[in-house]
């Protein structure tokens, strides 16, 4: 593929340039184009005159991993190796960090584990070095370590040292849980199934493996669920625990049916047999080889074609070769028979050549002049053409471009209008200021509706103490089917507070749970599994305390100038959540101090932007309330604007997500 692009004007700056060349060379690699070269090529010759060794290295690296992938390996190898070099005279270790990950995988796949392991332990050291250099170590920096040791645990595994890999795979496990990494977590537990697999303990394989698959279950990763389940099957037929080995197989089956995936479905076919075989039914197990061989086939004949394809490509393409060569060797007989016949006229009729040559030019001149002629000639009559199709392509767009104009109004004018439904049904800011000393609210919608919503009960009637209960909710999605799970949120509430009288935290986030999965139809195959992430607060005046349950939203409160951060549940509302476990309540007594609590949805801290075009992430956003949380509450909703503001225009970047915060002092 070839192509002409004008990269920048004049007035560019090298950097600009730079970026411009960073952006298109990745664009150009995803698509695999030949241009991924030229732009590459570009951005060393800037980055040398401009003394830039990160963008040196940055090139090196896209023209590396371009030419691995179109099999030139020694070139591409030379590339890869030469970023590698440029990034550690740099100190960039990040930068060394993935370049050995990617050095490493190449590796593994080839199966050279010795020099597969070099490159993942040196990747290891080079993100603990820049771990260790960094002011603030990111989410993403522990996850990267966690990835390099799962990698080397399983270099390990493949190379059959089993226990120094199960060391390895230990350390990523804990790693993983704490900083609730949950896709690595599935994947070490199926690595450390398949190191128990290998040392005997068939119990504990199965045991890794199953969890493993519960995991991926949760993503929805079909193509790993048949993997894994297939491995689940063959320790329970190693085990001779038939039954279950039959299960997980049969639910591999019916996954690869129905992903058309027939690699799996000859192994499990192949597998199946041995169970049936060995529990004597030998109808099935006949049928199952029969299936397996049916398979089989298929993906041999597959194969096959597959070789006749390069057969027949080489075939044309050594043909090409040897007309050329026929061509090469009829031009060179032509250019001999020319150079003799030359002579010849030189010899015997040298006083005719000068009027031989000026005929011959003069016809030539005559002959491509009326090619010419008749070349403009067609291009005119083709302009002309093209001139009436544009113009009756330009009437046709000009009627889309009205009917889209009017369904932009329609659509716009049901937004707008939802807003107002939407901004109706939630409560009157003055009516909760009522309920508290002071209130802090700072509500944000991405569009003009929102998913997040925040709910206020009153003081609550009909009740010993005076209580009331205010919420703080991050439904699925944003803008309009954000918006519609807040109404649906916010109806449930009514209903389960104020119609059934629960007053309890946790009681209300179980019948919400309920309430939302039958209303949704979630046990339905058809059913919508989408839902929430809330925290409520019961506020009791009576008794001066405040009991607070949370469906995986974090919250803060602060009494004494301390802050106080409380973990929620790691359970959401709504959607087929296999977490089963109970929600908490947690109690705090305003009694004798005055206090401050926090609630917020992960809107704020999962902005884009900053020097580094990253999340503001939830250490800052603790940090920022820590600083503010002394102020008025309107100063303190000025201050949440302002920080969010400046952290998104660093980058210029669009709001994120539906943002809300709520603080309140008892």
């Amino acid at each position: 593929m070839s192509c002409i692009i004008e990269y920048a004007s004049a007035k560019n700056t090298p950097q600009i340039d730079i970026a411009n060349l960073k952006e298109k060379s990745i664009r150009h690699l995803n698509l695999l184009t030949d241009s991924t070269l030229y732009f590459t090529d570009k951005m060393k010759k800037i980055a040398l005159e401009i003394g830039d060794r990160e963008a040196e290295s940055f090139a090196y690296q896209i023209s590396g991993s371009y030419l691995i992938k179109k099999g030139e390996i020694t070139e591409g190898f030379e590339n890869t190796i030469k970023a590698l070099h440029i990034s550690e005279e740099l100190k960039d270790w990040p930068d060394v960090s993935t370049i050995c990950n990617n050095i490493g995988v190449f590796y593994f796949r080839k199966k050279d584990y010795k020099k597969a392991l070099k490159y993942y332990l040196k990747g290891l050291e080079s993100i603990r070095n820049g771990m260790y250099e960094s002011d603030e170590i990111t989410l993403e920096q522990r996850r990267h370590e966690v990835s390099m040791l799962l990698n080397i645990g399983e270099v390990y595994m493949k190379w059959g040292h089993n226990q120094l890999g199960l060391k390895y795979e230990d350390e990523a496990y804990v790693n993983a849980i704490k900083y609730n990494f949950e896709e690595e977590e599935a994947y070490v537990l199926a690595i450390k199934a398949q190191i128990y697999a290998n040392l005997g303990e068939m119990e504990e394989a199965s045991s890794y493996i199953n969890e493993a698959i519960q995991q991926f279950e949760v993503f929805e990763d079909q193509y790993a669920l048949c993997e894994y389940k297939l491995m689940s099957a063959e320790y329970y037929f190693i085990s001779s625990n038939l039954n279950m080995a039959r299960k997980q197989a049969v639910e591999v089956y019916h996954i690869a049916n129905a992903l058309e995936a027939m690699f799996f479905k000859r192994d499990v076919c192949e597998l199946l047999a041995k169970i049936e075989k060995e529990d004597q039914n030998w109808k099935a197990a006949f049928d199952y080889v029969t299936e397996y061989n049916e398979v089989k086939s298929k993906i041999d004949n597959i194969e096959i074609e597959t070789r006749v394809e390069k057969i027949k490509s080489s075939y044309e393409s050594e043909k090409h070769i040897s007309e050329i060569y026929s061509l090469k060797l009829e031009k060179e007989y032509n250019e001999r028979v020319m150079n003799d016949q030359e002579k010849f006229i030189y010899v015997l009729v040298f006083i005719f050549i000068v009027s031989g040559i000026f005929i011959y030019f003069l016809y030539r001149f005559y002959r491509d002049l009326k090619v010419a002629y008749q070349k403009i000639s067609d291009k005119n009559f083709k302009i002309e053409i093209q001139a009436e199709e544009i113009a009756a392509q330009r009437d046709h767009l000009q009627e889309y471009v009205e009917l889209i104009d009017s369904k932009n109004r329609r659509i716009s004018a049901g937004v707008n209008y939802a807003t107002r439904i939407q901004n109706a049904s939630l409560p009157i800011r003055s009516n909760i200021e009522k309920l508290f000393k002071e209130l802090m609210l700072f509500y944000k919608p991405r569009d003009l509706v929102s998913g997040d919503f925040y709910y206020s009960s009153g003081i609550l009637e009909g009740e010993e103490d005076k209580m009331s209960i205010i919420a703080c909710s991050d439904c699925t999605g944003h803008g309009v089917p954000g918006a519609f799970m807040s109404l649906i949120g916010t109806g449930l509430l009514n209903e389960i507070i104020k119609v059934k009288h629960i007053t309890s935290p946790k009681d209300i986030l179980e019948n919400l749970h309920t309430q939302l999965q039958m209303t949704l139809k979630q046990h339905e195959s058809f059913g919508v599994q989408d839902g929430m992430d809330i925290s409520i607060a019961l506020i009791n005046y009576t008794k001066k305390k405040v009991i607070v349950s949370s469906a995986k939203n974090s919250w803060l409160y602060y009494q004494n100038g301390r802050q106080f951060v409380m973990k929620g549940d790691r359970r959401s509302i709504g959607g087929m959540d296999l977490n089963s476990s109970a929600f908490v309540n947690h109690e705090v007594d305003f009694s004798e101090e005055e206090t401050y609590i926090y609630l917020y949805s992960d809107g704020y801290q999962d902005q884009l932007g900053g020097p580094n075009n990253k999340k503001f992430l939830v250490k800052r956003f603790r940090e920022l309330i820590d600083e503010i949380h002394h102020l008025p509450a309107k100063e303190q909703e000025k201050a949440l604007l302002h920080r969010f503001e400046l952290w998104r225009k660093q980058q210029n970047e669009s709001q994120t997500d539906d943002i809300l915060v709520i603080g309140f002092k008892l």
